[in-house]
């Protein structure tokens, strides 16, 4: 059976390695860039970053209080 992640409607793993949270979820410097310049404030930069590696691993933008805690942490650390 296809893992739930692989299938149309993609939904963030139940556990989420750190290996994975440091090669998905860590913003790049094209990333941060690209971020800095659409949002001044830092939680509106952080907001837009949290949306942005959600987006690009499901394939659509989730509500904020659907991205788990460990995506969330590992955002807040990198930026």
């Amino acid at each position: 059976m296809t893992s739930i992640e692989r299938t149309a409607y993609p939904r963030f793993k139940k556990h989420i390695s750190k290996k994975e949270l440091e090669q998905v979820y860590t913003p790049n410097q094209t990333e941060l860039t690209f971020i800095s310049k659409l949002a001044r404030k830092s939680e509106l930069r952080f907001g837009a970053t949290l949306l942005l590696k959600s987006f690009q691993r499901l394939g659509y933008f989730p509500a904020f209080q659907d991205i788990p805690r460990p995506i969330v942490q590992h955002i807040a650390e990198s930026l």
